[in-house]
């Protein structure tokens, strides 16, 4: 028995070779066509704007297209609540309790499907 590590990988990468030769890339996943659409550019633009922790854009399960902003400033929160409105994008605030807010901002993608 041979103990050559080398041997070992390269085997190994020979198996894992079609992953990547063969897989869809991450630009060709379904919630990831298309644009992000100006609406989400610009309430991330605008959210770079105030005291906020973190920023997250994601498709939800029905194929909406989301936003998470997360904060502990209340008053930030209210105020990209606003923005949001006037962009035209759903929000849904959640406040844990630890007062940390998160404020999801829902546009529906034209190519998003619902659970049946």
């Amino acid at each position: 028995m041979d103990n050559n590590p080398s041997e070992e990988i390269e085997e190994n990468s020979e198996n894992n070779e079609g992953i990547w030769s063969n897989g869809k890339s991450i630009s060709q996943l379904e919630s990831s066509e298309g644009s992000m659409g100006d609406e989400r550019k610009e309430i991330i633009r605008r959210a770079l704007e105030f005291d906020i922790i973190d920023i997250r854009t994601y498709g939800g399960y029905k194929g909406d297209l989301l936003v998470e902003i997360t904060t502990m400033d209340p008053s930030v929160a209210k105020s990209i609540e606003n923005i949001a409105k006037i962009l035209g994008i759903e929000t849904v605030t959640q406040q844990d309790v630890l007062s940390v807010f998160r404020i999801f901002c829902i546009t529906p993608s034209s190519e998003g499907y619902d659970l049946k």
